[in-house]
């Protein structure tokens, strides 16, 4: 019993002292944040002022440092309205006898009631923190604010109910501990991370799950599609409050987002999670992967022949590493490009460089007047190419858009057009952190108004064909005079040919048989030969060698065509 007596005694000495320090530190918190707020705006401007001399803000600061302490003496005096009220209500003496027996009986009636103020002073805190909750958390917190205020009211409340700061730090407290490690756990499964092991990734995953159960969450973003959708939180949030609590912005493996901090470019971040800070949002996602694209461009020809052009590009942010001289050619370009003559993100499938990124949001980003739609890398990357291949089929007449400039085996006149589109467009691209692999013209088209050519245009295509019809005309005579002279090569060959094989023939049979007449080996041949010739399928060919059969025929006996007639 003794022991228990003992406990109760050193409970209640230790909740009148945190009665006591609890109301002092009130006191305390609200005397001294003035001057906090002072040194760091001094540290702060003198921070800004040794990057800028002329830049100095003490006066603003003063006013504002006046102000807040008008404030906090606001604060205190509410914080001991109720020490206050119950000094007043409860003394029932005159004012000469409150101000002479304030330290001794006023002293012992303030420690009596202590604890009854110590309630009410949490019931202040309480309710600040609802207003708190409320003005931060309403706008993006839809009902998760009150749930959280209400929540930590009832536990606090609970605790002070079982033996104030005894049930504050043994039942408050822990039942806190338990909730906010399990938020802790619950982070790290339902929020997508880059090193899961990394301490500090931890801790900032920790702290936007926390803030989203408040509803003072900053911008979620995730970039689930194609890198020049337009980018919308998958979690709204507000990025201007001035709170230690991240965003988060998550791409893929092949995207890497540009974040601002307001109107200024600040970093390049991913692929994967990336944590923002105040006024800090992705502006533009790059896509590292190859890019094909393929679009028609109006284009007028040298002879004034309007037709439209099909125009296919394959491009990608550049991740090859340069030699001295390219990297020279390119820094010369775009002083940009300091230091990127190699990729600085080397980890994955998609190696890229941070500093040719910077080069080609540089150029884009000033591509969009205020209020214009904004121009990604991709389109202005297509953009240039089209530029480019206008400029070059301008150039051209008609007819050199298929015919080659340089006559030579297997060319093509679309190859040497599209090495003179790549040349001129190459060197402007890559020097904006962009490397072209292809771009060519594939197809023409040549449409009137409403499907129907205009008659400029078919005149000028009907003087075009009949110059290849001339050409073509040309070849076809040339193409059948070397056939018929190859023909009448060939004839004669196959005469020569038989001839030589009669008179050999006629040399080896007398050789053979010398006493043999030479005309009965010869009617042998000429016999052989028309039966050959009977076996062959009619034709103009067949009618020309029975010719020569009826000639060689009356060479070898002519008396026997005299005889017949």
């Amino acid at each position: 019993m003794v022991y228990f007596e003992w406990l109760y005694d050193v409970f209640k000495a230790a909740n009148t002292l945190l009665d006591l320090v609890f109301f002092w530190g009130g006191w305390l918190f609200f005397l001294e944040y003035p001057f906090v707020f002072l040194a760091r705006g001094v540290y702060k401007n003198n921070k800004q002022k040794r990057k800028n001399p002329a830049e100095s803000n003490l006066g603003d600061l003063f006013s504002q440092t006046l102000i807040l302490f008008i404030l906090a003496l606001v604060g205190g005096v509410i914080w001991s309205f109720p020490d206050i009220a119950l000094l007043l209500f409860a003394w029932d003496g005159t004012a000469l006898d409150l101000v002479l027996n304030f330290p001794a009986e006023l002293g012992a009636l303030w420690r009596d009631w202590l604890w009854l103020l110590t309630f009410i002073r949490w019931g202040e805190v309480s309710l600040l923190l609802l207003a708190a909750a409320y003005y931060f958390g309403h706008e993006y917190g839809e009902k998760r604010w009150l749930n959280s205020a209400i929540g930590h009211i009832a536990i606090v409340f609970i605790g002070l109910l079982f033996n104030r700061w005894i049930g504050l730090f043994f039942i408050t407290l822990p039942v806190l501990a338990v909730y906010y490690f399990s938020l802790y756990n619950l982070a790290h499964v339902i929020l997508p991370a880059s090193n899961p092991e990394d301490r500090a990734e931890k801790r900032k995953r920790f702290m936007i799950l926390a803030a989203y159960a408040w509803g003072i969450q900053f911008p979620i973003y995730v970039v689930d599609g194609h890198a020049w959708n337009k980018l919308e939180p998958r979690i709204p949030g507000d990025f201007t409050w001035d709170f230690p609590v991240p965003g988060l912005v998550w791409t893929r493996s092949h995207q890497v987002a540009a974040i601002t901090g307001g109107t200024q470019f600040k970093r390049l971040d991913g692929p994967g999670v990336a944590f923002t800070g105040k006024l800090e949002r992705p502006f533009q996602v790059f896509d590292l992967r190859l890019q094909l694209r393929t679009n028609e461009i109006d284009v007028v020809s040298k002879d004034g022949i309007s037709f439209k052009a099909r125009v296919f590009t394959a491009f990608r942010l550049d991740p090859e590493a340069w030699d001295k001289e390219t990297y020279e050619k390119m820094r010369r370009m775009n002083p940009v490009l300091r230091g990127a003559d190699k990729p600085t993100h080397t980890l994955g499938s998609f190696p890229f460089s941070h500093q040719r990124i910077q080069a080609t949001l540089g150029v884009t980003s000033t591509k969009a007047a205020m209020g214009d739609q904004l121009i990604y890398w991709d389109q202005w990357a297509v953009n240039i190419v089209e530029k480019t291949a206008r400029k070059v089929l301008s150039q051209k007449n008609l007819d050199e858009l298929w015919r080659p400039a340089r006559d030579e085996k297997y060319a093509n006149a679309l190859d040497g057009i599209a090495n003179e589109i790549k040349e001129e467009a190459f060197p402007v691209l890559r020097s904006a952190g962009v490397l072209v692999f292809a771009a060519r013209v594939v197809n023409f088209n040549f449409p009137g108004e409403q499907g129907q050519v205009d008659d400029i245009s078919k005149q000028q295509i009907a003087t075009w064909g009949s110059e290849w019809d001339g050409k073509s005309s040309k070849i076809l005579s040339e193409a059948q005079a070397e056939s018929e002279y190859a023909q009448q090569e060939a004839r004669a060959y196959a005469q020569s040919i038989l001839l030589d094989s009669i008179a050999q023939g006629l040399q080896k049979a007398q050789k053979m048989h010398p006493d043999l007449p030479r005309y009965i080996i010869a009617m042998r041949f000429l016999s052989s030969f028309q039966a050959y010739l009977r076996r062959q399928p009619a034709g103009n060919e067949m009618d020309e060698i029975q010719t020569y059969y009826t000639e060689l025929q009356e060479q070898l006996f002519p008396n026997q065509g005299k005889e017949n007639s």
